[in-house]
């Protein structure tokens, strides 16, 4: 006997790795289901007063924002009976971007951010569950989420999901809902997913943040710095290469390997200050900012620094603020670039390991940062390089014969 194919409303969602239950349940509820309609406003807004009573709810603008960008993002399913015992079902097709946001923690369910969804018809690289109110039986209840799933689910992408109570964490562990962490170590607590069967997690960009130690390394910096402040902030080159560059240390940032970020520092007495902090437009929805930033300041408190000085754009002094920066009081703003700046300072306790002249010279002599791990001159002696010794002993003038060889 022939096996039914699945119905069509379910074809997507079997492709993902929801529980054997949930399939079943799917299955027996295809014989009676609720229809699922783009809402009218006011059928919408009297379901949402509804749902308010049991959770909290973006504001209506918010939603309306949504429906506007993507108006398969919210659906009302009607009840068969005509009891008017609807639900609200609302799923947010998230860009590649806006998927990296809700795993970085920047995305929020009250507010989320239209630029991060995708328009109608445009597949998404991940689904978040924004909304899923329904009274009635859970198998019609799943057979309406199916449908609305189904509309986005041409590629099976990552579904993510949240609990909003103990019940709620009950039903999405019977669905096979998975804590995103077990996928996702760096992402937010409480975040939930189920993902496509055969297919891997939702690709992270690798982020690697090192000191410019070549020219190769440095000519990645001045390429970023380029890219971000003389063609986004039009500064004249020699506003941007100010002379400083070789007297400061330099950090790159790669993003899959792609030169993506840069930061630098210098060294004065008793401060060290930050500056030229730059990312590439298409990586800023990325982490990478703030660890170019504390990969920096990590490295001026190793080389013994407790004060760190900076300039901010007026605009993004909240973001300085979250590494502990505070505007100096009784400082005027700067201008240059026909941008104004606000002078920023963080102090810091000091560290118990920061390199002095306490330590083993050799620990010295490492390459800068890289303190830690054993360097050139700490390696397995070679044997003697009778050439070398000749030319020491025959060349090199010493006073009073002091042996200088090793």
């Amino acid at each position: 006997m022939l096996q039914q194919p699945p119905p069509r409303a379910c074809q997507g969602v079997l492709r993902l790795c929801f529980s054997q239950a949930i399939r079943r349940c799917l299955e027996r509820s295809e014989r009676q289901k609720l229809t699922l309609e783009r809402p009218n406003w006011a059928n919408l807004s009297r379901l949402l007063e509804i749902a308010r009573k049991d959770m909290i709810l973006a504001e209506d603008t918010v939603i309306q924002k949504m429906i506007e960008t993507n108006a398969d993002t919210v659906r009302v399913a009607r009840h068969p009976d005509g009891s008017g015992r609807d639900g609200i079902i609302a799923l947010l097709p998230l860009t590649q971007e806006g998927a990296l946001a809700l795993l970085d923690g920047k995305f929020s369910g009250l507010t989320p951010d239209a630029q991060w969804i995708t328009p109608t018809g445009v597949q998404p690289a991940a689904i978040y569950v924004w909304l899923l109110h329904m009274p009635g039986s859970m198998g019609l209840m799943l057979s309406a989420f199916a449908e609305a799933l189904n509309l986005f689910l041409e590629e099976p992408v990552p579904v993510f999901s949240r609990a909003a109570n103990a019940h709620s964490q009950s039903v999405h562990d019977k669905a096979g809902y998975i804590p995103a962490k077990t996928v996702y170590p760096d992402c937010p607590d409480g975040l939930l997913v189920v993902l496509p069967e055969h297919h891997g997690p939702l690709h992270q960009p690798q982020i690697e943040i090192s000191v410019a130690r070549t020219v190769e390394d440095v000519f990645q910096v001045f390429s970023v710095r380029s890219a971000t402040y003389l063609a986004e902030q039009f500064c004249l080159y020699s506003e941007e290469f100010d002379g400083n560059d070789f007297c400061s240390t330099h950090w790159l940032g790669k993003i899959d390997g792609d030169a993506a970020g840069c930061i630098r520092a210098r060294f004065f007495g008793d401060f060290a200050k930050i500056e030229r902090l730059a990312v590439r437009q298409e990586y800023r929805s990325s982490r990478l900012a703030f660890q170019l930033v504390r990969a920096a300041i990590d490295h001026c408190r190793r080389k013994g620094y407790r004060t760190l000085f900076g300039h901010s754009r007026l605009d993004l002094q909240r973001f300085w603020k979250v590494f502990g920066f505070k505007p100096v009081e009784g400082r005027p703003l700067i201008d240059f670039a026909n941008v104004k700046y606000a002078e920023m300072r963080l102090d810091l306790p000091a560290l118990d390991d920061a390199v002095s002249m306490k330590m083993d010279p050799m620990h010295i002599l490492r390459p800068e940062g890289a303190w830690d791990r054993p360097g050139q001159f700490e390696a397995a002696p070679r044997a003697d390089n009778a050439l070398r010794l000749n030319l020491l002993h025959e060349r090199t003038r010493t006073v009073r014969k002091t042996v200088i060889t090793a």
